[in-house]
Formats: C-alpha cells, structure tokens, sequence
C-alpha cells in the first residue's frame, strides 16, 4: 500500500515537471510572439492596368497578426512605385491611423513603358526583410510622348543573347532607318553605351554578353515627331533550363516508412510548367508525380531500403532531364499530413526504430510563436498520429511544428487553413440588372450577420469598363491571397488566385502542393531566449532626427538645445534637446509634403550656435525583383494596343473639357535669347520670386569687387555696421537667406560676388510675415547662379533648412453626375476606371451605399469591392454588370 501510494506521488511530481516546462515554453513562445507582431499590408488598386498620364489610386489596409485585425501598431505606410529597371520613381507615406489610408501616384506623359510594380509597407515590416512586404505588378503602356511599338524576341548564343527588337509606329509602319543609342547596365553601373541604326523593317539587333550578371538594356531614340521614346528591356538569363526539385514533406526521407515527396517544376523562363516525374529506387519503381498546370505535385512512397531514389522529369514539349534526389536516412522521422479532411487535420509521424525512446514529443500548431493548438505524445512507437479540430484554427499559412524533450524541432511543414467563418457575409445589390448609358447606378451593401456585436468595416469598390481594360483574376493577388497567403510565403509566387475559386471556396490539393514546396515565415528558435534589439521601430507618425556635432567635426556636442520651426506658421515651434551622443529626434508630427522647417540649435552651456546639424537620410529598403522571368514582360504597348488607342481618345476629350494638358515633351532647347529677370526664378523667397520691396540683378553687381561693397549704400533703409547689415527702422541687424539657408550677417564677405544672381530686400511687413520672428528686422534674399556653389566658403552654423517627405495630398478623383447641370460636359465619356470609391464605411447594423454613372461605352463592365471588418474577416467580391 504504501509502495503504491509512493508511486503515484513519484508520477504526480514527474507529470506536474513536464506541465511546469511545457508552460515556460508556451510563455517563451508568447513573448516571442508578442515582441514580434506580424503586420501585413494589401493595396487595392483602381485597375490593373495605366496609361502614362493617368494616376494610380490605391487604398491601402494594414493588419496585425493571424487574425488581420486593423493594425494599432503603425499609423505610417511606406507605397513606392518601382520602374523596369528596379528604380524607385515615385515613393508616398501616407497615414493610416486605424490602419487603413488612400493615395497615389502620378504617372507622368514621359513614362517608360513597361511592367512597374509598387511596393508598400511599414517601417516594423522592415524587420522581417522585404520579402513579406506588399507587390503588385503594373503594366504601363504609354501613347502619350512614345507611341512606339516593339516585337522583341531573343537569340542563345554561347557568350551572349541577341535581342531582336522591331520598331513599328502605332499604325503599323516600320521605323526605318532610325538611329538607336542603347545602354547596358549591371546595378548601377552602365557597362556598354552604344548605338545602332534600325534595318528598312524597323527591327535592330542588339548583342548582350553573357557575362553580365542580371543586364538591363535601355533604348533611345528620337520619334517622328521629334519627341525622345525610351525603351527598356529586362534581360532573360540565359543559363536557366527547365528543371524539377524534390521536397521531402518535413525535409527528410527515412527508410522502412511511408514518406510523402513533393515535386516543383519550372520552365526556362521560371514558371511552372506540366510535367511527370518517374521515381525509382533500385529495380523497384516507386510511382510518378503527375503535376498540375503550375508544376506542383506529391505522391507517398514506401521506401524498403537506403539505396538512392532515381528520379526522370519528362516535360509537356517531349524532353527528359535526371532531377537530383534527396537521401534516404537510416534514422529519423518522417512526416505524413492529410489537411483534406473537412473537420479536422491529420499528422503522422514516422521514428526509426534507433529514436524510439520513450521520451517527450511535442505537436504544436502556431503562427510566428502564437500557439493555436499543443498536445503531447510518447515516442515509444513507430507511428505517432495526431490531430487537431480545424474549429480552433484561423485562416492562412500555419506552422505544424514537432519538438523534442528539449523543445527543440525535429520536422516542420507549413499547412495552409482556410475557414469561410473568416470571410465577411455579405450582401451586395445594384438597383438594376441592365442600365443604360450615362445612367446613375446605386449600390447597396451590408456586411455582417444580426448577431453580430460589430458591423463596421473600412471597403474600397472600384468599376472598370472591360472593353478598355484588360484584366485576369488569377493574375495578382486579391485581398484574401494576399492577407492570407502572400504575406506568409517566401520567394515568388506564380498566380497567387489560382488556389481561390470562384465561388469563395479553396482548391485544396494545389493548395497543398503550394505548402510543400514553398518557404513560409517561421520561429527563429535560436532566438526563443534572447532580448532582440529590433532596427526599425514602429512609427504612429512622422520624426525628424539626426545628430548635432561640434563645427567642422564629427564628434558629438550633446546636450545642445534644438528648435524646429514651421515655415508655415513661425509661431509654431517644437524645442528638444540632443543626448549625450549628439542625437534628437522631433517625433509624433503631422505635415503635408512640400513643407519646409527651420532647424535651430545652440550649446547648452554658452548659447552658441557654432554647431554643425547633420539629418538622418531616409534611405528606403533595398530592392528586390521577385518576379520570375517570363513575368518581366516587354513589348507592353503591343500587348495593350487596344487599351493605349482608348486612351488617346480619352485624353484627347479630358484635353477639349479643359481637364488635362496636352503632352508636350521638350528635351533640348536652343536658347537664342535671353529676357533680363528682375530676380532668379529660383530664389528661396517665400513670398515668391520678386516679390520685394528691393531688387538688385547680377547687372547691378558686376561693377564690384565684393558684396558688401556693392550693397553698401545700394538699399534702401539698410546700413552696414563691422559687416552687418542693419534696418534703419528700430537699427536692428537683418537676417540673410542664402540660397533657402539662414546664415549669420557677417558672412556677406565671405561669399563670391560672381556667384549670386539677384540680392532682395524685404523689409515692409507684407513681405516679412510670412518669415515669423526671423523676419522681424526685414530681410535679405541671395539667390546664387544655378551650377555654382556661393556656399562653398561658408559653413553654415547653428541653423539648417529642411524639406522632409510629409504625408501625401490625396489626389480627388473625378466622378462625372450626369443627373444635374455641370460646366464640363464629355462629348464622348470614354473613361476607362468608370468609379473609385476607396471610403465607404459601414454602419452599426453594417449598411454602406454609393452610386457612379456608366461612361458612353456599351458591354461588360466590372465593378471589384474589397476591405475588412472590426473582426478582421475578409471581403472579395467582383462581379459584371452589362450596360447596353
């Protein structure tokens, strides 16, 4: 009896030391989770494809962790647009301070056409490496200042690839006979610039060597209408060859079990291709993996020995290629998961006899360190089966991970979950079935169910006429692919809506597919224990930082005393002081880009100003192209032809309404002339260029010898006194601007006369106001010679002027209300984005509402709505409406 009772107290004690460590485990994993929050972003843009001249509107969601909550982390949202050769053109911050922002960009008449692609996220979702930021490709086609198009096709020679390019107008003649100036570069550096002349056919033939690594080639060359047209052509890697790998589901083959052995197949051109791999082992056949259309399959096998799986790939065009195997293990584990089942998911893990050991074995279903679901086995046997019921678990990529004693892992896989429960119910009506044209279409919604506690959402809804807009579904990412999938996965991602159906179901085994062969964000483990210092911290708004420094030098003056003025509003001002590195930071601000500051600073102990004010440089985040080869598309004002000559004629309509300007490219002018300016046209006077109450030209100046000389005695109301100039109201020294720089009025003697185009005086106070307190004793506005330097014997001391990248003005777009009297009225409404409505806002009950009107074009229009509730469940909805 007593030994007995021994022995349960002996099992209690030893079952009570695993839950103690099982918890501390689970709580290292929450911190990690909790010091490492996941935010995601998804832009939904207007139309999937643009013409140079229009603007590209977006709205932009920002979630927080598994569950796509509207992320409270970040109210700042980084949205670049990136051009064909992986140059950033146009880069916007907006605000989002629920999560959700609007924006866009500009695409100007003298765009490069071509596949552009923006890219959006937070500063926090730098941490985790570009590859889970937000990317969507865009092609743009340009019939603005190009109206060229190219038929580009390419040659594979030994040392290098010939790109075959054929030169045509928009109407179909050959541009003969035109002499083309080409550029190869390789990162930033051009490594060939040469020229050729295009045959009587149009075509030019143009050699890229084989050792450059990652080329591109850029085209110039004067049009018929005397414009210069750009070209740009990502170049194809010529060592790549189709080619098929092998994934071991867990990453290891063990003998004398079932193992399951996933297969990835891409073409020449780095997609995924149809293909049949035959497996062997020995005489033994093993089975063939039959791929779907993306090149992805699996197949379980049993394995009766070590030897080496031999493996053939026989492609959909007839050729054949040995694909390397992975080895087969003596010991080990192997994984074997079923996630087809409705209601729960199956694992199954496979233990070599050797590691049968009675120990501790873990089966814990997370997502970045937030633990969904644990459970614990012995490993006492050679197949551990476990399960988890799929009502506990959210939508998107989860980790499956199986851990030792020691909680470390010994297999993990990623499996992809998918419950409609995360989708947003909706009801969405259009008060007609059939409209006519010029008719006001009303939209209807409500999300939600009645039981719900919340129905407010943020939802964006846009309309495009399908005539002039070329689109696919499978294309790019919608939000749920996005949110759900992209956002998670690693490296490129081919037709990311293949997996999602129509009908808002998921196609399971491809899905499937997709998880075993692709990388997915995970648990660094290695760092479950230590304190991480993350680089990039997450920003609710706007800073300006950077360091103060003694004069001429880099050490450090700490403790100095920093003012930042807006030059909007001079009695708007913000005082900080530097710590003992020298470094400030003026944070939580909100501004509108455009807006200059004034930055002061002194030492703390005297009051000097002999300080240098050095500002941190936003430098953005290193580009990555993750676009496979063939996604690198060229020749996009062919490709889009239709879409460029609808666009002309809506310009064309925009220009008679007065709407738009007509494109005028002017590259080189010839000046023959010159009109004599009272001031430079790039004076810093805030006022605006001559706006003063004194003016002196470079004329005025060219008889003396120094600038003090030649002002002495010159302005009215001003003296010098030991160099300074002073106002002779209340005889107060005046401040001087240079160049947009505040500089001390002992300085003048410093700077070449020779150097400044116009000198204005501003003393009355109609010029000064706008100047604040630095404008109280009049002042002084030097403007240099464009190409010099009048600076370039002075040090500024103590003040700095800066013009930071504030959040972005939000661009209206035009909605034509063709019920009422307008003063612009369309001939012919030829737009092509018929209605963007990127602020609709559900109610308490979860009803929203808009209305457009249809353009002057007959047929299928699609009208596209996207956006979140308060609960983080997801909406996708397209459908067509005719217009007859």
């Amino acid at each position: 009896m007593k030994q007995g009772l021994l022995s349960a107290i002996f099992l209690f004690i030893i079952s009570y030391a695993h839950g103690q460590d099982i918890q501390q485990f689970l709580e290292k994993l929450e911190g990690y989770q909790i010091n490492n929050p996941q935010e995601k972003v998804y832009l939904h843009t207007d139309k999937p494809s643009y013409s140079a001249g229009e603007p590209i509107f977006f709205k932009s969601y920002t979630t927080i962790g598994v569950k796509n909550l509207f992320s409270s982390l970040s109210g700042v949202l980084y949205a670049e647009l990136i051009s064909p050769s992986n140059d950033i053109v146009q880069r916007v911050t907006i605000s989002t301070p629920m999560g959700a922002g609007i924006g866009d960009f500009t695409l100007s008449d003298t765009i490069t056409e071509g596949v552009y692609r923006i890219r959006a996220y937070t500063n926090w979702m730098k941490n985790a490496g570009s590859e889970y930021f937000f990317e969507k490709r865009v092609p743009v086609f340009n019939g603005r200042t190009d109206n060229v198009l190219t038929q580009t096709t390419t040659e594979v020679g030994e040392s290098d690839v010939i790109y075959k390019i054929n030169l045509n107008s928009i109407s179909g003649l050959p541009i003969a006979k035109k002499r083309i100036q080409y550029a190869i570069s390789e990162g930033d550096k051009v490594v060939e610039r040469k020229s050729k002349s295009s045959t009587d056919l149009g075509l030019v033939e143009i050699s890229v060597s084989n050792k450059y690594r990652n080329p591109i080639l850029k085209l110039r060359f004067e049009n018929v209408d005397k414009s210069m047209v750009n070209k740009i052509v990502k170049t194809i890697d010529p060592k790549l060859i189709p080619v098929t790998k092998l994934f071991p589901e867990g990453g290891k083959l063990v003998y004398g079990r079932i193992n399951n052995i996933a297969a990835k197949s891409i073409n020449s051109q780095g997609l995924g291709v149809g293909s049949k791999i035959l497996l062997k082992q020995g005489n033994d056949s093993l089975g063939v993996i039959n791929t779907n259309e993306l090149g992805m399959g699996a197949i379980s096998v049993f394995l009766n020995s070590n030897a080496p799986i031999e493996a053939l790939a026989t492609y959909s065009d007839g050729s054949s290629v040995r694909v390397e195997a992975p080895e087969v293990y003596e010991s080990g584990f192997s994984l074997l998961v079923n996630n087809l089942n409705e209601n729960k998911v199956f694992a199954q893990l496979s233990i070599s006899s050797n590691q049968i050991n009675n120990a501790d074995v873990y089966f814990i279903v997370h997502h970045l360190g937030e633990v969904l679901f644990v459970s614990r086995a012995k490993a006492n046997k050679e197949e551990l089966v476990f399960s988890v019921d799929k009502q506990k678990l959210p939508s998107g990529v989860l980790t499956l991970s199986i851990l030792n004693s020691q909680f470390q892992p010994l297999i993990e896989r990623p499996i992809f979950h998918y419950a409609k429960r995360d989708l947003l119910i909706n009801k969405i009506a259009l008060n007609k079935d059939v409209y006519k044209v010029r008719e006001k279409v009303n939209v209807s919604m409500e999300v939600g169910e009645v039981s719900d506690s919340l129905r407010y959402g943020a939802f964006s809804a846009s309309v495009i006429d399908l005539s002039k807009v070329n689109t696919s579904y499978t294309d790019e990412a919608h939000i749920l692919s996005s949110l759900l999938l992209n956002n998670d996965l690693r490296g490129y991602i081919e037709k990311p809506n293949f997996y999602f159906q129509e009908d808002g179901g998921l196609k399971n085994t491809d899905m499937d597919y997709l998880m075993l062969t692709q990388g997915w964000s995970n648990v660094d483990w290695s760092k479950l224990d230590l304190d991480i210092k993350h680089k990039y911290m997450p920003e609710k708004l706007l800073k300006l930082s950077g360091y103060t420094k003694k004069i001429g030098r880099s050490k450090p003056e700490p403790n100095a005393k920093l003012q930042l003025i807006s030059t909007q509003n001079y009695l708007d001002f913000i005082d900080t002081t530097s710590n003992e590195e020298g470094y400030f930071e003026f944070n939580n601000m909100m501004f509108p880009d455009s807006v200059k500051f004034i930055i002061t600073a002194k030492d703390g102990q005297k009051g000097k100003n002999n300080i240098d004010i050095v500002m941190d440089e936003d430098l953005g985040y290193p580009i990555e192209d993750r676009t496979a080869v063939s996604d690198k598309w060229w020749d996009i004002n062919r490709k889009y032809l239709e879409n460029l000559k609808s666009s002309k004629e809506y310009f064309a309509e925009l220009e008679r309404v007065g709407l738009k300007e007509k494109a005028i490219l002017i590259e080189e002018v010839l000046v023959t002339a010159r009109q004599t300016r009272k001031a430079s046209e790039h004076s810093s006077n805030l006022n605006g260029s001559g706006n003063a109450d004194q003016i002196i030209t470079e004329e005025d100046l060219s008889t003396c010898t120094t600038l003090e000389m030649c002002l002495s005695g010159r302005l009215v109301g001003v003296y010098f006194q030991g160099g300074v100039p002073y106002n002779t109201r209340g005889n107060q020294p005046m401040q001087v601007v240079l160049d947009g720089m505040y500089i001390e009025g002992d300085n003048l003697s410093m700077i070449n006369i020779l150097d400044i185009e116009s000198v204005e005086v501003l003393r009355n106070s109609n010029y000064t106001t706008v100047y604040g307190s630095n404008g109280a004793n009049g002042l002084i506005i030097l403007t240099s010679k464009r190409g010099t330097s009048a600076m370039r014997n002075y040090v500024p001391k103590g003040i700095l002027t800066v013009r930071p990248q504030g959040f972005h003005t939000i661009k209206s777009f035009y909605k034509p209300a063709y019920d009422v009297s307008e003063n612009i009225m369309f001939n012919s409404d030829l737009r092509s984005t018929i209605h963007w409505e990127p602020s609709i806002v559900s109610d308490a009950e979860g009803k929203s509402s808009f209305h457009f009107f249809t353009s002057d074009a007959k047929g299928r229009y699609l009208l596209l709505l996207e956006g979140l509730d308060l609960n983080g469940r997801l909406l996708h909805r397209h459908f067509e409406f005719i217009v007859d």
